[in-house]
């Protein structure tokens, strides 16, 4: 049975430089075999976890995201992926337990929308990302009124429809990927952050108010997702350069 579980993190050891965010995009509709290898890696309280959804494309979604973490974070900390043991912060952001060598050093950040997981892999600096599917049930606009800035309400309330309606997913997914970054998710507040882009809009940062620490020197990233998906990674410092992954491998 050890042999069948481990199967799927099997495979040469992962290296990140210091200066590398790695983001792995994966696909949440595993074949059968696939997601039943998947769910073998998870603890007793993800699958306790991934029971409790109500609608079983919830739970299968799940059961592939958190299994697809494990085999992938194991190969960074060259351990095997049923045995790592995930911990979690006051504001509920995980991360790995043990306090040696590669483990202590990895942070990682999961997130998943639709059909697609993210997965940010940073080495001694804290990372966080976020993906949502451009949905066209969404009042874009009226949640800018009333969780963004004011300035970025405007800028968005002239442009083209579409336009502002792509660029209002864009400013979410980069307040989420700064906030799950420094480990206090939406505690916070979304209309208490700003989003500061850069005029390629490339990169930006976030200004907050009404919080003693801002951690001024979180950069965001946007992602090349296409079309039907915007998302954005942030991690500590400015000196990080993005590597976007798929998973899994070709081969």
């Amino acid at each position: 049975m050890e042999d069948s579980i481990d199967v799927i993190g099997r495979g040469e050891p992962f290296h990140l430089n210091v200066s590398d965010v790695h983001v792995w995009q994966t696909s949440l509709r595993p074949d059968g075999s696939r997601l039943s290898r998947l769910r073998a890696l998870l603890s007793s309280e993800e699958r306790a976890r991934a029971q409790r959804f109500a609608v079983e494309d919830g739970r299968l979604r799940f059961i592939a995201a958190h299994g697809t973490l494990r085999t992938i974070v194991s190969r960074y900390v060259r351990e095997r992926p049923a045995t790592l043991t995930f911990i979690t912060g006051r504001h509920g952001k995980p991360a790995l337990a043990g306090p040696r060598g590669s483990v202590a050093a990895v942070r990682f950040n999961l997130t998943h929308s639709h059909e697609i997981a993210l997965i940010a892999i940073a080495r001694s600096r804290e990372v966080g990302v976020d993906i949502e599917r451009i949905r066209d049930d969404v009042e874009s606009l009226q949640l800018a009124e009333r969780f963004f800035s004011r300035s970025e309400f405007e800028r968005l309330r002239h442009l083209p429809a579409d336009q502002a309606h792509r660029l209002f997913f864009s400013l979410w997914t980069s307040r989420e990927a700064y906030l799950k970054a420094i480990g206090i998710g939406l505690s916070l507040g979304l209309d208490r952050c700003e989003v500061l882009p850069d005029p390629e809009q490339l990169v930006a940062r976030v200004r907050c108010s009404g919080w003693s620490e801002p951690h001024e020197d979180c950069l965001i990233r946007t992602l090349p997702l296409g079309p039907e998906y915007v998302g954005a990674v942030a991690a500590e410092g400015e000196d990080w350069r993005v590597i976007y992954r798929q998973w899994p491998e070709e081969g």
